[in-house]
């Protein structure tokens, strides 16, 4: 009899979107496999651009500040063309949009990347890794996918006898992924014309003045794109003709590219003594409509869109694919909610995947386009591109994305009524966007700079948001030494506190954060004037080995020199305050009074199981 190893999930690949996910599962304790044809991590090459919502995202664990340091900050975009042979510089402009993230658009290997989040998987016990394992069978028995104690997934591979089952099954094993095909899915889309692209990571030498600036350069003898790197490499993105196309691929050495190279760069000269990777590519934007069989099986990253590098998204929206599904797994395995959570992964991410298809196609037209719009200067052959750009470092960038209504996610109400008590006529919990105009339901919770009242040191609201599979009540209570505020603040914690309500219904026994809500307080009073022991309980929770938590109460003001005393403002909430539910993934799912206790607990009963 075959001997069968259990777990609840498999993850196949162990790219950056497969170690998100797993990341996901160490943190929560879910007993994890994660099988990689590969022998190792990667070691050179392949995906350099990091996002600024990427980084809050790393952030959120605990490395992304890590990451940060390391990478290098591509500050400016700087655009070039050529007119009679001669090379000029057309524009210098701002590669970011400033305040959109403490973060911006940064390069650093994905190598390094996946090594952060490697050593982050391996502190934790509940997963295991199997390198150079290629799974050959897949079978899932459509019977029990209901019962969500089975183990409908039946999987082996080369490596071993031994049949793996599995609750879940995630494939993160890329564009020619395994998962996908044994599905029967298919990647639907097409090539660009002209599309053919060589890549090339080196340190160069070179008197072009803006060889660690961000290029994207139109010349006579070709386009090309620079993308400066750590550690003083640079990427360089040459269009090249099938010919040298074929070329390169006769025995890929980089001496073809950089003839090419050479040509585009003239006046200025090039030359390289250190190569660390190279390759070819053709563009292509296809995608796979279905992100999930049966609520069991789950693709994620390339393995459901591929598209060119040209904005450097791919990366970033395969590791946001795996951190959008990553907590809801957790959710449901732990017993926290129900599986009909799971749905939202694919009415999440495949919207977001359809833009970024549209985008890269607007930007790979952008780069490689010889025409120019006709309103526009007849001059400027990156008219067409500069719209494209603007776009790229704003909602583009991860930023921007707004999930919809679901069971995850409130609608927001459009009245802007003055009354700050629950709308009794919906079924449904409404969000009152009114009473933070500035924060957007389905979007992720922008962050402002608070201090905290313990110790008055300045903090971005965002980093007390960690992933951790727990939910974040902010509560903007306004000035709580007036009467009215305090008296507000203090109804709403009693009931949030209270043995029988719905929120200490669904906190797990064992003490594990997945699932349940922690809560913080924002206030505006004078903080000398706010004694931290006299607040209510909730807010300051106690541990018998470690004694008080600190980190859940800020005030809403000025400090010299650190930029806060603006958080009301930033978020666009009133004196009265409000409250704003955050998921684990950092997305706003509800806005509502203080009083809206009532629509609170609706929302949480749609998923929630309770003891």
């Amino acid at each position: 009899m075959t001997a069968t190893d259990y777990f609840d999930v498999v993850i196949v690949g162990a790219g950056p979107s497969g170690l998100m996910a797993t990341t996901w599962m160490a943190r929560t304790g879910i007993k994890t496999l994660l099988i990689e044809k590969k022998s190792g991590r990667t070691l050179a090459g392949h995906a350099d651009g990091l996002e600024s919502r990427t980084f809050e995202i790393l952030n959120s664990f605990g490395f992304g500040e890590s990451i940060w340091m390391e990478s290098n900050k591509t500050i400016d975009v700087c655009l070039w063309s050529s007119s009679g042979g001669y090379l000029r510089r057309d524009s210098v402009s701002p590669n970011h949009e400033p305040g959109l993230s403490r973060f911006q658009e940064a390069t650093l290997g994905q190598g390094r990347i996946e090594e952060h989040l490697l050593n982050f998987v391996k502190q934790h016990s509940s997963v295991k890794i199997k390198w150079e394992t290629v799974p050959i069978s897949l079978k899932i028995s459509d019977g029990k996918c209901d019962d969500p104690g089975s183990y409908p997934i039946e999987m082996r591979n080369d490596c071993s006898e031994r049949t793996i089952r599995a609750r879940y099954l995630v494939g993160c094993d890329g564009a020619h992924s395994w998962v996908r095909k044994r599905l029967g899915l298919f990647l639907e889309g097409d090539q660009t014309p002209n599309g053919h692209w060589g890549v090339l990571d080196c340190i160069p030498i070179t008197d072009f003045p803006d060889i660690r600036k961000r290029c994207i350069i139109k010349s006579d003898a070709g386009n090309l794109m620079i993308i400066p790197r750590e550690k003083k490499l640079v990427r360089f993105y040459i269009q090249v003709s099938p010919l040298v196309a074929a070329r390169f691929k006769v025995d890929y050495h980089s001496s073809t590219l950089i003839a090419v190279l050479r040509d585009i760069l003239q006046p200025y000269t090039f030359n390289t003594l250190h190569i660390e990777w190279s390759t070819i590519y053709t563009i292509g934007q296809r995608l796979c409509s279905t992100f999930s069989v049966m609520n069991r099986i789950f693709l994620a990253g390339d393995a459901v869109h591929t598209h060119s590098p040209k904005a450097g998204q791919g990366m970033n929206v395969s590791m946001q694919d795996s951190y959008n599904l990553g907590w809801k797994l957790s959710s449901v395995l732990r017993g926290v909610a129900t599986s009909e959570i799971l749905h939202t992964y694919q009415t999440e991410r495949l919207p977001v995947a359809e833009r970024l298809i549209a985008f890269d196609r607007r930007m790979c037209f952008g780069i490689c386009s010889t025409e120019k719009d006709p309103s526009e200067n007849a001059n400027d052959r990156f008219s067409n591109l500069r719209p494209t750009l603007s776009e790229e470092n704003s909602c583009a960038a991860g930023i921007g994305v707004v999930y919809g209504p679901s069971i995850l996610m409130t609608s927001s109400s459009d009245c802007d009524s003055a009354a700050n008590v629950e709308d009794t006529q919906s079924p449904f919990p409404q969000s009152k966007h009114h009473l933070a105009t500035c924060i957007t339901v389905g979007g992720r919770m922008p962050s402002q700079r608070v201090l905290c009242q313990s110790d008055s040191r300045p903090w971005h609201l965002q980093d007390r948001l960690v992933s951790t599979g727990q939910w974040h009540l902010i509560i903007f209570g306004g000035d709580i030494t007036d009467g009215i505020q305090k008296t507000r603040l203090n109804q709403l914690t009693n009931s949030l506190s209270h043995p029988e309500s719905l929120i200490n219904s669904i906190n797990l026994s064992d003490g594990s954060p997945v699932g349940s809500l922690a809560a913080y307080l924002v206030h505006t009073a004078p903080r000398e004037k706010v004694e931290f022991m006299e607040l209510p309980a909730i807010l300051r929770p106690f541990d018998k080995e470690i004694g008080y938590d600190y980190s859940r109460v800020f005030a809403d003001n000025a400090s010299s020199g650190e930029g806060c005393g603006e958080a009301y403002q930033g978020y666009g909430v009133s004196s009265r305050g409000c409250m704003v539910l955050v998921r684990p993934d950092q997305h706003v799912a509800f806005i509502g009074a203080l009083e809206d206790t009532n629509a609170l607990y609706a929302f949480f009963t749609r998923f929630a199981v309770t003891k």
